[in-house]
């Protein structure tokens, strides 16, 4: 499909924003670019996307008036840690809106790729990855998805899901919520790239949807259910089994027990 070609905004240091009217999909977009000859940092947003889909292949209902964007990054890391990537976007997310909803609800992070507002979907990350040109290296492309004026109807959607507005928050945009997240992306990054992914981890843990509470994980076919333990060193969640045993899971659907 066509798209208008995408406009270029300053943006902070080394990050550069191009800005559509509609796509099919940020992350497709971002894979393109990666494919082009694209320079680390760009900042692929949407007002509206056409096929927008989240973890799994799953379609995300990609309404005017939400927040769609892909960050297309090439970090000097092993392909082994690209998925702590997924934590470091979430908890930018989490940083950008915390002081947004701290008088109209909790804001928690669910394994492992939601943002959460009172327990309700209010935005998801999907994480990919494109090879490089360059022997050994990588593209990193985290897309973000906030539902800030609309959200799917219960019907259409697994888990319940809300937006700021229902929450109560009237005065916001999409524009609005990817100016507040961009610097708080910016800082969680490079304190990845200088600390490691343990800082990130530990206030991921401080966020976390349902720490320590029975829970239930789909993972292909197979049901596990125990307690939710953390996540470990590469964004594992650990369950504690019934037999007391710890399970390490690398994908799944984290559901609360019922």
């Amino acid at each position: 499909m066509s798209a208008k070609k995408p406009k270029p905004a300053s943006l902070i240091e080394s990050y550069h924003l191009l800005a559509y009217d509609v796509l099919d999909s940020t992350n497709d977009e971002a894979r393109r670019l990666a494919r082009g000859g694209a320079s680390h940092g760009a900042v692929i947003w949407a007002k509206r996307q056409t096929k927008g889909r989240g973890r799994m292949g799953r379609a995300w209902i990609s309404d005017e008036g939400n927040l769609f964007v892909s960050l297309l990054l090439q970090p000097p890391v092993e392909l082994i840690d690209a998925s702590q990537f997924s934590f470091v976007t979430a908890l930018a997310v989490a940083e950008a809106l915390q002081p947004v909803v701290a008088e109209v609800g909790k804001l928690s992070l669910k394994w492992p790729n939601d943002i959460l507002l009172d327990g309700r979907k209010l935005g998801g990350i999907l994480l990919e990855t494109e090879p490089a040109e360059e022997e050994g290296r990588f593209w990193l492309i985290a897309g973000i998805g906030i539902n800030v004026e609309n959200c799917p109807p219960q019907s259409e959607v697994a888990y319940p899901a809300t937006c700021l507005k229902q929450a109560g928050i009237e005065i916001i945009s999409a524009k609005i919520v990817l100016s507040r997240l961009l610097p708080h992306f910016v800082e969680c990054y490079d304190r990845w790239m200088t600390k490691g992914f343990g800082p990130i981890r530990d206030e991921w843990l401080t966020l976390a949807h349902d720490l320590g509470k029975p829970a239930v994980v789909m993972s292909g076919k197979e049901e596990y259910r125990g307690l939710f333990a953390g996540i470990d060193a590469q964004g594992r969640m650990q369950m504690d089994l019934q037999d007391g045993t710890r399970m390490h899971l690398t994908s799944g659907d984290f559901l609360l027990e019922s």
